[in-house]
């Protein structure tokens, strides 16, 4: 992975900026970043670079939201409140999808009440 340059944010830069530093490491260019985040490239060089022309806001919300969400293994990128929704559902034994997600909610690292076998 390599490392991502924010010194021009300076000692102290803002959290949405640490969090994009941190997906652009993860995803492993700036690029992979602008696609999983759904903005452009550019923006995502030009916040980096404290070089972003326009009003941040937008872009502070749209990677803090991101940074939120919970990747389900069955639906994707959730909400934390879409995932405590689904985790309460009771199980349904007539849908095979419902069967998946509550499966899968039983054995999530996210919930609280998690069980290392699912099939208890």
């Amino acid at each position: 992975m390599k490392d991502v340059d924010i010194s021009a944010w300076g000692d102290n830069p803002p959290e949405f900026v640490r969090v994009l530093a941190n997906v652009v490491k993860r995803e492993g260019s700036n690029a992979a970043a602008a696609r999983q985040l759904r903005i452009n490239r550019a923006s995502v060089s030009t916040l980096l670079a404290n070089k972003y022309p326009a009003c941040i806001q937008k872009m502070e919300q749209t990677i803090m939201t991101f940074a939120s969400l919970v990747q389900c293994p069955i639906r994707g990128p959730i909400t934390g409140e879409e995932c405590q929704t689904e985790r309460e559902k009771p199980f349904v034994g007539s849908n095979p999808r419902r069967i998946q997600q509550y499966r899968a909610c039983r054995s999530c690292p996210k919930n609280p009440d998690r069980r290392e076998n699912p099939h208890e």
